[in-house]
C-alpha cells in the first residue's frame, strides 16, 4: 500500500483528520510562544516562529496529499465541495498560528499589567475553540459509520454549540482588551499599538475560523 494509501486507510475522513492534528500542533506551539511572550522571554519567539513555520508547512503537505489525490481516487460519502471547504478551514488555522507567531516577532511589546487577566483569557479562549473545532473532526469517522444520524450527529451538533458559544466568549473578551489598549494608547509608540491591533485581530481569526469549521460539519449533517 502507497504511504498516501496507509495514511487514508478504510476511512476518506482519515487523512483529513491528520491534517487538523497538524493544525492543532502548530497552535500548541504558538500557546506555548505565548507563554514566552507573557513572560517576556522575546529572544525565544524566533525560534518558536520557526517551528510553527515548520509545522504549517507539513500541514501544507498533507492537504496537498488530499487535494491532489484521495479526492480523485476515493468514493467520498459526501460532496467533495464540502470537504475541501473543511480542509480549507483548517489550513486557515495553522496560517493563522504562524502568522501570530511571526508578529510576535517583530517588535518587543509588553502586555500592561492590568490588561494581562484579559489578554490571558483571550487567547485560553480561543484556543479552546480551536480544540472544540478538532475534537468534532475526530468524530467524522463515528459519524460515517453511523450514516450521519443518530446519537453521533446530536453529539456532533452538541460540540458545534459549544465552538459558536466559545467564540462569542472569545469576542467579549477580545473586546474588554481592545478597549483596555485604546485606553493606554497615549502610553505606547505608534509602533505599539499598532502591533497590538494587529496581534489582537489576528488572533481573532482562530475562533472564527474554528467556528466556521464548526458550522461546515453541521451543513454537511443537514444535507444528509
Amino acid at each position: 500500500m502507497s504511504t498516501i494509501g496507509k495514511l487514508f486507510g478504510r476511512s476518506p475522513f482519515n487523512l483529513l483528520q491528520r491534517h487538523m492534528d497538524q493544525a492543532g500542533r502548530c497552535v500548541e506551539k504558538m500557546g506555548e510562544a505565548f507563554d514566552a511572550f507573557e513572560a517576556e522571554e522575546f529572544d525565544s519567539l524566533p525560534a518558536f516562529a520557526t517551528e510553527v513555520s515548520r509545522l504549517e508547512h507539513e500541514a501544507d503537505q498533507i492537504r496537498n496529499d488530499i487535494r491532489n489525490h484521495l479526492l480523485r481516487r476515493f468514493f467520498m460519502p459526501v460532496d467533495r465541495g464540502q470537504v475541501l471547504r473543511i480542509l480549507s478551514q483548517q489550513d486557515s488555522l495553522a496560517d493563522t498560528a504562524e502568522d501570530i507567531c511571526v508578529l510576535l516577532t517583530m517588535k518587543q511589546i509588553r502586555i500592561p499589567d492590568e490588561l494581562r487577566e484579559s489578554f490571558g483569557k483571550y487567547r485560553a479562549l480561543s484556543m479552546k475553540a480551536v480544540h472544540l473545532a478538532g475534537s468534532i473532526v475526530d468524530e467524522l469517522d463515528e459519524l460515517v459509520e453511523t450514516g450521519f444520524g443518530g446519537a453521533e450527529a446530536e453529539k456532533i451538533r452538541g460540540l458545534c454549540r459549544d465552538v459558536a458559544y466559545t467564540e462569542h466568549e472569545a469576542d467579549v473578551v477580545a473586546h474588554e482588551f481592545v478597549r483596555g489598549i485604546y485606553a493606554r494608547d497615549t502610553e505606547m509608540t505608534p509602533g505599539e499599538f499598532h502591533l497590538w491591533m494587529r496581534l489582537t485581530r489576528t488572533l481573532s481569526e482562530l475562533p472564527n475560523t474554528a467556528e466556521n469549521l464548526a458550522d461546515s460539519i453541521v451543513m454537511v449533517l443537514d444535507l444528509k
